[in-house]
């Protein structure tokens, strides 16, 4: 899809201006798998559910460096201009550049609905609605209606607020039809994933698929270069604790920031006996069915 296209049918998507429960329009009606996955690389990740085509945290810059110390690592799989038309973001936070790099905040301006915290939403304006835990949206495809729950997320070690900083969401889609999918955000903490875990299971439903944020992320300028996402081992144990029937792992390629890979991950999953969950998602750029 050329750039000139893809930013028309973005703004075709939503109609009803600024309400966030509005339709999702005609351009999100045509013929899609019912449930699908595309890896971009590092935690940029398109969804496909209910005829909404779902972009979670957009880094879309080649190879840099960054005034924050981060560095972009590798390409990305696919760029703007090749990933078709997007609906929906589902933003974890802004703060960083491995969750939102430049290319990432001019696509917010052309993307129809985007969701992530209170903090986003006063740092990148109204066209962003920020969603305290536990806070939901109702997002009206022709399909039918995907809900959006913003769910907890600690952006380091248990017992440590690192203030506006550290400030992250995470997201459950569920819906008539929806695979209840769990996307973690940058949360490092187990008990965090399996307090909400159950809390989704009670109020919403049993976990279909998660989308966790692995990688173990560190960085010696904060809290003495503890991981602030979710270790292979940790990532291991929520997938066992919450009981997916599937694990998309993302988060764990392209910056220099992640200090645990694929191969440390499908360790610790074979090591919990749950490697039949983990789906293969390297940043290839590939559709991948999830039904």
């Amino acid at each position: 899809m050329k750039r000139s296209t893809f930013l028309r049918a973005a703004s075709a998507t939503v109609t009803g201006a600024t309400l966030l429960g509005a339709n999702i329009g005609p351009a999100s009606a045509e013929a899609k798998p019912a449930f699908a996955v595309t890896h971009v690389g590092g935690p940029t990740t398109i969804l496909e559910v209910a005829g909404l085509r779902i972009l979670i945290d957009p880094t879309f810059d080649q190879p840099k460096k960054y005034p924050s110390g981060l560095e972009k690592i590798q390409a990305p799989a696919l760029g703007v201009d090749q990933i078709g038309e997007i609906d929906v973001v589902l933003l974890s936070h802004d703060q960083h550049d491995d969750n939102l790099d430049d290319s990432g905040r001019e696509l917010l301006k052309r993307v129809p609905v985007v969701l992530s915290t209170p903090g986003a939403h006063k740092r990148l304006g109204d066209h962003v609605t920020g969603m305290k835990s536990w806070d939901s949206k109702d997002l009206k495809t022709p399909r039918g209606t995907v809900k959006v729950t913003a769910v907890p997320a600690l952006h380091g070690p248990d017992g440590v607020d690192r203030g506006a900083d550290g400030e992250v969401t995470g997201f459950v889609l569920s819906g008539k039809g929806v695979p209840t999918t769990y996307i973690s955000g940058d949360n490092a903490s187990v008990k965090v994933a399996r307090k909400l875990g159950h809390r989704v299971e009670k109020e919403i439903g049993r976990i279909d698929t998660a989308i966790l944020f692995a990688g173990a992320a560190r960085t010696p300028a904060i809290l003495d270069n503890a991981p602030l996402t979710l270790t292979s081992e940790n990532a291991a144990k929520v997938a066992k604790d919450l009981d997916p029937r599937k694990v998309v792992a993302v988060h764990t390629d392209s910056w220099n920031i992640y200090s645990e890979d694929m191969k440390s991950l499908v360790k610790a999953f074979k090591r919990q006996g749950i490697a039949d969950k983990l789906v293969d998602m390297e940043p290839a750029g590939s559709r991948t069915d999830l039904s």
